[in-house]
């Protein structure tokens, strides 16, 4: 099974000759799911937010896939503040709602977003993002329910994992009760953006006598401008679940996953090193 998974495509900051790239190679690729894990606009404008959902769209239509996507910070209205406080998500819901949606489930995978950006925050930084009760009993259950699909999968904005390199961000508000409930419903994968920074960790849980491995996979900014230091390229994700040569097979229970960065050399997107993105 093929998971195409990008993120911060930041529409008002885009750059057009990524974003066709970008289609061209996700067409290419014919994945089963595409994943979108928030910042689809710059400012929350709706101009911003028509120019997302139709690349949304189009992507949709060009390979068939269903799409689940989840908001970021940067999708809430920036500037106007009553909206902000009053219907934060209204624009995006309007927009984004009508071509994706917040969770799917078949036999060979269950995948479920939950929107981490808050219209304020305590500290002087509302970019920050963080999880409620609601929403980790909410996971809980959904992973529950679906113990027996073979790929599990949990999909945020906000990272559960932050390099000592950006001191200025922080983990997703209540990232160790998430992880719990994450590693005792066996759930393989996190999958989040906001950092434009592709990495992958791997978080070892010790879950009563036993040990689950839950991969932290950040994806960097797709299509955006807005690159983090100079260094990082635009990219986004190919998750390939299962055993080469036999997609969604199992080994011991336990699907194989191979993540594949696809990164932009100037022309086009191409397969990057995955080592140049993992740790941990």
């Amino acid at each position: 099974m093929k998971i195409v998974h990008c993120s911060d495509i930041h529409f008002g900051t885009e750059d057009p000759a990524i974003v066709r790239a970008l289609e061209s190679r996700i067409a290419e690729i014919e994945p089963d799911l595409i994943v979108a894990s928030g910042d689809f606009t710059m400012a929350g404008r709706a101009r911003e937010f028509a120019g997302a959902s139709s690349l949304l769209r189009r992507l949709g239509e060009a390979t068939g896939s269903p799409i689940v996507a989840t908001p970021g910070n940067h999708d809430l209205p920036v500037y106007n503040l009553l909206a902000r406080f009053v219907r934060p998500l209204g624009r995006y819901r309007r927009w984004m709602g009508a071509v994706s949606q917040r969770a799917f489930v078949d036999e060979r995978v269950a995948v479920l977003s939950l929107n981490s950006a808050r219209p304020w925050d305590f500290s002087l930084n509302w970019s920050n993002g963080r999880l409620s009760t609601k929403q980790i009993l909410e996971a809980d259950r959904f992973f529950a329910a679906s113990a027996d699909v073979p790929f599990r999968a949990l999909v945020v904005h906000h990272p559960f994992h932050v390099p000592e390199a950006l001191p200025g961000f922080r983990r997703i508000g209540r990232c160790d009760e998430m992880l719990d409930v994450l590693a005792r419903r066996r759930v393989h994968a996190v999958l989040s953006g906001h950092l434009h920074l592709r990495e992958v960790i791997a978080r070892d849980m010790d879950i009563e006598a036993d040990r689950w491995t839950v991969r932290l996979v950040q994806a960097g900014t797709a299509t955006s401008v807005r690159e983090r230091d100079g260094s990082e390229r635009n990219s986004f994700n190919l998750l390939r679940v299962g055993r080469p040569g036999g997609l969604g097979a199992e080994t011991d229970g336990v699907p194989t996953v191979a993540i594949e960065p696809q990164v932009w050399d100037g022309e086009r997107f191409v397969v990057g090193d995955a080592a140049a993105g993992a740790s941990g």
